[in-house]
């Protein structure tokens, strides 16, 4: 184990520690299965992260899954230390958090089938980069999967000048701190002394706006640290293959969705060699941000035809939770918003059933071919549906096609792996350990889903309480006395409720549809 002994800005200003979903290894064998892939189980994988910081995005992972083995490794003794304490109350043995330098990663930590390597590459001198590449290409499993996340041209080309003019403003200050505050105060110098009517003027203000509500240590580490070096696609796609890497996939598949492209363009993009065609989606798009997933040269990969391997996954989805029942009974299509706000319009009877018991189903997902059947059984009124070989083959076809479609337009999750989490809350619900965990310092938790669900003050109380040994009756009562001694202000018809009696009253009928809540979230385990 190699540790450092000098601090690194991180120590100085500790990064968010945050879940990102999108590198959850459950979603890299999913788009791994997609492309003709046969990935390692997640349950049973080994999984590396590289600058884990505090181990905010692999932890998680060690307690969904007891069966992996994961390992994170970071620069900084202030986060790792950090994680490691979170790791003890936890009482974690799968997982180890280390204080090293990518450089000094060496062939003793042995293969891993899915690493990691988010919201490093870019902000690494040149020679950690190609090292990050390095443990890709000889640390990977053969059938592993690599997540590459990086700053891209030519998006970036408008943020660095943004990044140039706020360090040139703040290279007076040494103190972190400091050179935040000069930062934001910069950012609004800027936008009250150029005005917005000219081409300059309206791309600042744009530029502008999208920072002005990120958190500091995100401002100070993307904007104010020494590295930031964007690539085009092309050329980090032509340094992967240089380490024996081919490019399997963008984690996020909005670049196949040609159809909001005229015809004739999309008949072009989709007659391109793939690395061609993904940087001039690129320069399409002006793309900023790439979330790139890799794997070995030697794998062949199908990328005709997605949807020969949908029908072995799972999908999940809560699409229709928000639309009216009337709206999903009635023979008219439904145009709905999906949460990567593209619209899906829901047409024929069978694509609305399967998103009715999707959303009926949500956190938990249901085997693609199960949800056939149910399908067919809703619309037949219950009945059990004898269907001939070709129609079963038909409809199945048909609903895979829809899903797929679905999945790349963010309608729907699919996965390798069963749900995680509770199907029903019991009479002794029981938390996630880790959210519970969370929910006692307040604000924001993890859930299974890999997600962080922001919790008021009641709903943190409750979910802390729920360990699978305490009753509802008992949650309630130790709810009435928190809020008593927290002082919360409830009111009924106006008036702020004082004694026990009223305030149990008031949250008696409320904490079961909140308990729910929480289970529709995934922050609750069977």
């Amino acid at each position: 184990m190699t540790h450092a002994t000098t601090t690194t800005s991180y120590d100085d200003v500790l990064y968010p520690n945050y879940v990102h979903a999108q590198t959850h290894p459950d979603r890299l064998a999913t788009l791994a299965t997609l492309y003709g892939m046969q990935p390692t189980a997640v349950e049973r994988s080994r999984i590396l992260e590289l600058a884990c910081g505090q181990g905010g995005n692999i932890i998680p992972l060690a307690v969904a899954f007891p069966g992996s083995q994961c390992l994170g490794i970071d620069l900084s003794p202030r986060q790792i230390d950090s994680g490691q304490q979170l790791v003890n109350s936890l009482g974690l043995t799968n997982i180890e958090l280390r204080t090293q330098s990518i450089l000094d990663f060496s062939a003793e930590n042995g293969k891993f089938d899915y690493i990691i390597a988010h919201g490093v590459f870019s902000w690494v001198p040149e020679a950690v980069r190609d090292k990050i590449l390095a443990i890709c290409r000889e640390h990977l499993s053969p059938n592993g999967v690599a997540f590459v996340s990086y700053n891209t041209f030519p998006g970036w080309h408008q943020r660095r000048m943004i990044r140039d003019m706020m360090r040139f403003h703040t290279k007076g200050f040494a103190d972190p701190a400091k050179r935040i505050e000069q930062a934001k105060a910069f950012l609004t110098f800027m936008t009250k002394a150029v005005p917005d009517e000219s081409a300059y003027g309206r791309s600042l203000h744009e530029e502008f706006r999208s920072l002005s509500n990120v958190d500091e240590a995100y401002l100070f580490h993307e904007q104010l640290e020494e590295v930031n070096e964007p690539k085009y696609f092309h050329e980090f796609a032509h340094q992967a293959a240089s380490h024996g890497l081919q490019y399997l996939s963008e984690v996020e598949l909005s670049n196949l969705q040609f159809e909001r492209y005229p015809p004739q363009v999309a008949g072009v993009l989709k007659n391109m060699e793939i690395i061609e065609r993904e940087q001039y989606l690129d320069f399409l798009m002006r793309r900023t941000f790439r979330q790139t997933l890799l794997c070995h040269q030697e794998v062949t990969l199908d990328r005709q035809d997605l949807t020969s391997g949908v029908g072995k996954l799972r999908v999940a989805s809560c699409l229709l939770a928000n639309q009216k029942p009337d709206a999903i009974l009635s023979n008219q299509p439904l145009v709905v918003d999906t949460p990567s706000g593209a619209k899906i319009t829901i047409g024929d009877a069978m694509t609305k059933t399967a998103f009715m018991i999707l959303t009926k189903a949500w956190p938990n997902s249901i085997a693609i071919s199960d949800l056939q059947s149910q399908v067919r059984k809703e619309l037949a009124g219950g009945k059990v549906v004898v269907q001939s070989q070709d129609e079963y083959q038909r409809d199945t076809q048909s609903l895979i096609h829809t899903l797929t479609h679905a999945f790349i337009v963010g309608a729907v999750e699919l996965s390798t792996i069963a749900p995680r989490f509770a199907a029903e809350v019991s009479a002794t619900p029981t938390a996630c350990p880790l959210a519970r965990l969370q929910a006692a310092a307040g604000g924001r938790v993890t859930s299974r889903q890999h997600r962080l669900v922001d919790l008021d003050m009641i709903s943190c109380h409750v979910l802390g309480q729920l360990d699978g040994a305490t009753p509802l009756d008992v949650v309630l009562n130790r709810l009435v006395t928190f809020v008593i001694d927290q002082k919360i202000a409830l009111q009924k018809d106006g008036n702020v409720l004082s004694s026990p009696g009223e305030i149990r009253e008031l949250l008696e009928p409320k904490l079961g549809p909140s308990i729910e809540m929480l289970r529709r979230w995934a922050l609750l385990v069977d």
